[in-house]
């Protein structure tokens, strides 16, 4: 019996999409090559190539769960770290004119910066999987194409082939149009008109700060749907967020970011902007719209090329689903390759398929809470009476445990919207409707 040709892939990107890629194909591939055109640096700073690194981030209990399964022992070195642990039940939250409902008291989850949180994936990875090389510095400037398949990529006029070339490259990924230019089909688009403006300065953070609450959450839709967010971080510091959609923009100058702050239904991140040390310099970041690619409408995807994470659905950041969503992902290529094999022609219609299944709630969700804003933005394009019972069931959370418990479920990923459709459920949003402190119509 002859030996089995060996088989290669390369990640483009180094974000958590394409670090949680490439370990996913170490379990079925014999080397993996990370390309990041990034200097990746030795200090947990953020990379010019992830604008929203810089923000507070929430990771949903889905994406952390995979990662921790993934990367044995990255709980222990992000506490090692500094990063926070954080019950829900710390979780100070304000919403339009009250108190918002703890959903889920029990639940845990740790805070910490982007940079800690992906630099701490990355050692990992290349310590624990030698099929795994990261190459950083490096910009892809083409894909190799043959026979109607992908066989690589050109960096510099030189030529890397591989079995498969998976994109990890945001939301403004390029390589799909390069495959257009070639005769290949290009994937419709969907837009939804988000507006969002983020503003976020880094705080030092004292041991009385708001007695006992680790994390604090602003909603005010009532004012233009305006969001502050404050979250620890290691070093003993706060990563505070302020952000608006369609409404009036958080500034970068720091008096009137302070402004901003204490304009808001809740003035405690005000107050810790005033008297903590400010150790950064406001850095502001707009994303006008999510952006959905439906790759899985492809009439002729080329094999032996992939695209995965914000190339795909790039969400609202305000709702963090992107890093979970990246996650379950990666999780599906993993099927779909053990299923397929990594140069199959089967495979990018299989993964695209379950990709698809994957975005669809969140996508669902994200746009119904765009409509639900109350700031006059129109509802999307193709919305229904589901669509519209399930932005009902989201606004019902504010005030109703039992709704607020399973929508927080749905918005984690962890269930499916058909959850908050049960008679006992449906009968719990109808009441709910009218007892909401937010209600404007």
């Amino acid at each position: 019996m002859g030996m089995r040709a060996r088989t290669s892939a390369i990640i483009i990107g180094a974000g958590i999409a394409g670090l949680a890629t490439a370990r996913v194909l170490s379990d079925h591939v014999d080397e993996v090559r990370i390309l990041e055109r990034d200097r990746l640096p030795q200090r947990r700073v953020p990379r010019p190539s992830v604008p929203q690194g810089r923000h507070a981030h929430a990771l949903l209990e889905v994406g952390e769960r995979l990662l921790d399964t993934w990367f044995p022992g990255l709980t222990a070195e992000l506490e090692a770290g500094g990063a926070v642990t954080l019950n829900a039940a710390a979780l100070l939250g304000h919403q339009s004119r009250g108190r918002r409902v703890l959903a889920d008291p029990g639940s845990f989850s740790l805070s910490t910066s982007r940079p800690l949180l992906e630099g701490t994936i990355r050692a990992l990875l290349t310590s624990q999987r030698d099929a795994v090389s990261v190459g950083d510095e490096t910009a892809v400037d083409g894909l190799l194409v043959e026979d109607g398949r992908v066989t690589g990529v050109e960096v510099d006029g030189v030529r890397h082939r591989a079995d498969l070339v998976v994109a990890c490259t945001g939301r403004h990924t390029r390589f799909l149009d390069q495959l257009a230019e070639k005769g290949f089909s290009a994937p419709p688009m969907s837009e939804v008109d988000i507006g969002v403006t983020c503003g976020t300065c880094v705080v030092s953070r004292r041991p009385d700060d708001f007695r006992g609450a680790l994390a604090v959450a602003v909603d005010d839709p009532v004012a233009g749907h305006r969001i502050g967010m404050m979250v620890p971080a290691e070093g003993n510091l706060w990563i505070v967020s302020l952000a608006s959609s369609h409404s009036e923009e958080p500034s970068a100058e720091p008096s009137a970011f302070e402004a901003f702050a204490r304009s808001m239904p809740l003035p405690l991140i005000a107050e810790v902007l005033a008297r903590g040390e400010v150790v950064t310099p406001v850095m502001t970041y707009r994303m006008p719209v999510s952006r959905r690619r439906h790759v899985e409408r492809l009439t002729r995807p080329p094999a032996g090329f992939l695209v995965l994470g914000d190339a795909v659905c790039s969400f609202n950041p305000l709702h963090a689903q992107g890093v979970s969503s990246a996650a379950l992902q990666a999780q599906a290529l993993g099927n779909a390759v053990a299923r397929h094999g990594p140069s199959s022609a089967a495979l990018p219609r299989d993964f695209y398929r379950r990709v698809a299944r994957i975005i669809d709630v969140p996508w669902r969700i994200a746009a119904q809470e765009e409509a639900a804003v109350g700031d006059g933005a129109s509802e999307p394009a193709g919305t229904d009476l589901l669509d519209r019972y399930l932005g009902r069931a989201l606004r019902a959370g504010r005030t109703c445990v039992p709704v607020a418990r399973q929508a927080l479920r749905v918005r984690q990923l962890r269930a499916s919207p058909a959850t908050l459709m049960t008679p006992a459920m449906i009968l719990r949003v109808l009441l709910s409707g009218y007892l909401s402190p937010a209600r404007t119509r």
